[in-house]
């Protein structure tokens, strides 16, 4: 990627934050002079039209900026709704790389034409992502699978879009002290990085599928804490190349399909919920990125949940582990004083 392509980059990405935050400073001298049922009704408009403004840029710029919409549209306690219902978009399926392109870093990473590779490779993606895109395919043994390809010089684009982030948020916690976001950047540079190695994902993805389904020694010998979830077997990866089981799902926001299949709702959130309050609170080891696009549901009763892109992962003390339990405990029982203990002895507030 040469010097050009990352000078625009970051001109157009503190072009618009220009433009959204001289548009906010407008609206709020403007709505002093209006009543509280326009004023509300002004700010909506406000935070649609900024919100449209961003998907746009990154729907264009692509690479690290829609990870973070994906990410920001799960965020409801810190972004307005309109914000939340316009960047869902990002959730869904991008313009897909050309073939040529996919089929050359194939053969580069694995040493092979594609026709030892593979027995068919379907030439449309299943789906396009911020950082690769997925193929379904058949091995020469027959196996059913998808290959998720890494897009071609994607780890400049992100590591690049890591350093206008960085600058961005420093600059709005000058403009803004109140919304100061640095801890939140801070962590994405450490980690983002991470997914770019398929092979890093691929250990993670083990890691949790082997968690999920041990057993565990209890008083009365072992005990069973399986996790009613699928996650896909890991056939080969390289760094830019994941090849794994092929599940057939539905995805998440097909409510349709979900009818149609007679998912049982409930109790597909509580198993969810199971497989995320296992990896955090007894593994220490758990997905980072839970957007509902790394989720799909399985067609054939009784409908699991299955788990997919491990690419981002965290992992927690056991001291940590125990704080967040009894916060949850606590919280539950409802009493704020003892939720507030956990919290502030991590150095946050119960505010």
């Amino acid at each position: 990627m040469g010097w050009g392509t990352l000078i625009t980059r970051r001109l157009k990405v503190f072009s618009l934050a220009l433009f959204v935050y001289f548009d906010y400073k407008a609206v709020q001298k403007r709505v002093q002079w209006v009543s509280a049922v326009k004023k509300n009704a002004i700010w909506a408009k406000t935070h649609e039209r900024n919100a449209r403004r961003v998907l746009n840029l990154m729907i264009e710029l692509e690479g690290l900026w829609v990870k973070m919409g994906q990410y920001l549209s799960t965020r409801a306690d810190v972004l307005p709704e309109p914000y939340i219902e316009v960047l869902k978009q990002l959730q869904d399926s991008l313009p897909p790389r050309p073939l040529e392109e996919v089929c050359g870093t194939i053969e580069k990473e694995l040493g092979k034409p594609m026709r030892q590779l593979f027995a068919t490779f379907d030439v449309d993606p299943l789906a396009t992502a911020s950082i690769a895109q997925v193929h379904r395919a058949t091995l020469e043994d027959g196996r059913e699978v998808v290959v998720k390809v890494q897009h071609d010089g994607i780890k400049e684009i992100i590591l690049e879009d890591l350093k206008n982030a960085k600058s961005l948020i420093e600059w709005i916690a000058w403009a803004e002290p109140q919304y100061d976001f640095n801890p939140m950047i801070d962590e994405w540079c450490k980690e983002a990085p991470k997914e770019l190695d398929f092979n890093h994902e691929a250990e993670n993805t083990r890691t949790v599928s082997k968690n999920l389904s041990r057993k565990t020694e209890g008083g009365s010998g072992s005990v069973s804490s399986d996790v009613d979830v699928l996650i896909p077997e890991i056939i080969q990866s390289t760094e830019k190349i994941l090849i794994l089981e092929y599940m057939d799902g539905i995805r998440l926001h097909d409510n349709d399909s979900l009818e149609e299949y007679g998912v049982d709702k409930k109790r597909l959130v509580e198993e969810i919920t199971r497989a995320y309050a296992h990896q955090i609170y007894i593994d220490g080891f758990f997905n980072g990125d839970p957007h509902p696009g790394n989720f799909l549901v399985s067609k054939e009763p009784p409908h699991k949940p299955i788990l997919l892109d491990f690419g981002l992962t965290k992992r927690i003390s056991q001291s940590m582990k125990q704080a967040l339990a009894k916060m949850f405990l606590s919280c539950a029982e409802g009493t704020k004083w003892h939720c507030c203990q956990p919290l502030q002895r991590w150095g946050l507030s119960c505010e």
